[in-house]
């Protein structure tokens, strides 16, 4: 089956689980429509299934079928509504240009060429895998995650090392790129950059069970960012955003970090609000790339330390 065929007949598989929920290689329609035999079929469900974690493979009897578990809301709704259905496809094509490069016939080519484009994304929403290696990293690790499984990480960040013992919990996109959520040896909560990762190999240990990462899942809910540290009590921070750069910060204006609260609004027009940090780094990145306009004017300790950050910067830019 030519390159072509095959991308209109996996377009059209994500199609029908959206209508049938369960897909089995002995479909007779669907057999007819792709023009193929059981085998074909059955390479393409593995295929779709290694690319998305929400199609899983269940065995009835003596048969398997392909079944779609989860689909989040937002893919439903544009799924629902032809309009945004095409702005998907802007989204997807904006991501990868490449992704639909071999789709010359089927529905979503058709819609493409009688849309309007409605996004502009001029960064990528996604950190693209840009080696095999990495790709086979990421398969293997959600593999990993859906067994709930130990792994071991090969990770090369200021040196190599091995993290041994892993409990591989989630694949999270944050920040721009994707970070895969461990639970240590001491079973403390990890972020490990996926671009970082060299190589996964099997545990000392099989599988965990899922009420041992409750606690773990609970805090994913309410992660700020990469630099969240698990198991550490929150501060509060109090910032002014100075009247030039106020606008941006105003009750009902899109919140920069997830904790981000309005407290209010000053007679010189500046703006007060607060954040919750478990450290430093995960709220002074905001505070710079605001420079000067936004002003730690509390706690103390976390003043002195962004002045003592600054004061590097200049020394380092003085030399």
């Amino acid at each position: 089956m030519s390159i072509n065929k095959k991308t209109n007949a996996l377009f059209r598989l994500m199609e029908l689980f959206l209508e049938k929920k369960e897909i089995t290689p002995y479909n007779k329609p669907i057999l007819e429509e792709f023009g193929c035999d059981k085998k074909t079929l059955e390479r393409y469900l593995k295929d779709i299934e290694s690319l998305y974690s929400h199609i899983v493979t269940i065995k009835q009897s003596r048969k398997k079928v392909w079944k779609l578990v989860r689909v989040s809301d937002i893919f439903e709704e544009f799924i629902n509504n032809s309009h945004d259905l095409i702005n998907l496809f802007d989204l997807a094509k904006n991501f990868d240009p490449e992704i639909f490069k071999e789709l010359e016939k089927g529905t979503l080519s058709k819609i493409a060429k009688n849309s309007e484009s409605v996004f502009l994304f001029k960064n990528s929403i996604m950190e693209e895998l840009q080696s095999q290696e990495k790709k086979e990293i990421f398969k293997t690790l959600k593999v990993a995650i859906k067994n709930h499984e130990y792994r071991d990480i090969h990770y090369n960040y200021n040196g190599k090392k091995i993290y041994r013992d892993e409990k591989c919990i989630k694949l999270v996109f944050m920040d721009n790129n994707w970070y895969l959520v461990v639970a240590d040896e001491q079973n403390s909560l990890r972020f490990r950059r996926l671009s970082f990762i060299d190589k996964i190999s099997y545990s000392s240990k099989n599988s965990y069970h899922k009420k041992d990462i409750e606690l773990h899942l609970e805090f994913l809910t309410n992660i700020q960012n990469a630099m969240t540290l698990y198991g550490v009590k929150p501060k509060i921070a109090t910032i002014r955003a100075t009247p030039t750069i106020a606008k941006y910060f105003e009750k009902d204006m899109k919140r920069f970090l997830p904790s981000q609260t309005f407290q209010s609004k000053e007679s010189d027009g500046s703006i007060l609000f607060t954040l919750t940090y478990t450290q430093e780094l995960e709220i002074l990145p905001l505070v710079q790339k605001w420079l000067p306009d936004l002003i730690i004017e509390e706690p103390e300790e976390l003043r002195v330390a962004y002045r003592g950050k600054l004061e590097e910067a200049i020394g380092n830019h003085c030399v």
